[in-house]
């Protein structure tokens, strides 16, 4: 099968990374129903139109096209693309294999679904820990397109309303902190997002962002690197991207872990031969 198909595991791993990668969601639309799960990061495209839509797109960049079971759909739209020199691959088994995997997956909200037009958010002004948490993980896990607008606290609502678009992090906003959650919980329970290792990294933000800084051993520091980057950006959009790398490598140190501890030991490292060496 060459190159032309990936599995549910490389893709997993491959998303733990800093390599680029495009997930796209080919799926006929009435195989989509408001229960339905997707892949992180993934956008609905019509496979048929593939040609017109990655206009734009980096040839270099891995492009993912999944649909249901990864039969004719996904692989009608991987061939157009590859005809056309883009390294698309065909996810194996689909979204159906994806979840049998155990992999995470992404559910539909009322504020923002999964469509092919980007989505808009509104936050207030001076981002920190909590604030770029939910802008990475929107663009990471919801939506990679995403537009973000920064704004007074007594306008975010307002403004949202008026571009069709979401408050969050702020009072008044579903996104926003609910008790002991902080709009990072909130949004993943807004999406409901299944990803235990988003769970283990949610701990942190809360952690962080709270001054509890006992609850979690990474939150001190992250919480410095954030005022840092307060200071070295010149924009929230600066301050925002300047986030987005430390919230990658604690996802990919907390997924590593994760992996490790659930990897099955071997014989050699259980014990020594037979000859006791």
């Amino acid at each position: 099968m060459g190159d032309f198909f990936i599995s549910a595991e490389d893709l997993s791993n491959h998303l733990a990374t800093a390599k680029p990668v495009r997930i796209f969601d080919v799926r006929r639309p009435p195989a989509i129903e408001p229960d339905s799960r997707f892949l992180p990061g993934s956008r609905w495209r019509n496979h048929v139109e593939a040609i017109d839509w990655a206009d734009g797109l980096s040839r270099d960049n891995l492009i993912v096209l999944n649909c249901m079971h990864g039969h004719n759909v996904s692989q009608i739209a991987t061939a157009l693309l590859r005809e056309a020199g883009y390294n698309a691959r065909a996810l194996t088994g689909g979204v159906d294999g994806w979840i049998e995997a155990g992999l995470p997956t992404v559910g539909q909200s009322r504020m923002c679904p999964v469509a092919a037009t980007p989505s808009t958010w509104v936050t207030h002004l001076n981002p920190r820990v909590d604030g770029v948490a939910c802008s990475w993980l929107i663009t990471r896990i919801i939506d990679p397109d995403a537009v973000f607008h920064f704004a007074e606290a007594e306008w975010i609502i307002d403004i949202a309303e008026e571009l069709s678009g979401v408050a969050f992090d702020t009072p008044g906003a579903v996104i926003e902190h609910d008790g002991d959650l902080c709009s990072f919980d909130t949004l993943m329970r807004e999406f409901d997002l299944n990803d235990p290792v988003l769970a283990q990294l949610a701990a942190i933000v809360h952690s962080a962002d709270t001054h509890k800084h006992d609850l979690a051993p990474e939150a001190a520091g992250l919480a410095s690197i954030m005022r840092g980057n307060s200071i070295l950006g010149k924009t929230d959009h600066d301050v925002m991207q300047l986030g987005f790398p430390v919230y990658d490598a604690l996802y990919a140190r907390l997924k590593l872990s994760r992996d490790e501890s659930h990897r099955p030991a071997t014989d050699d490292g259980l014990r020594g031969n037979s000859n006791g060496k």
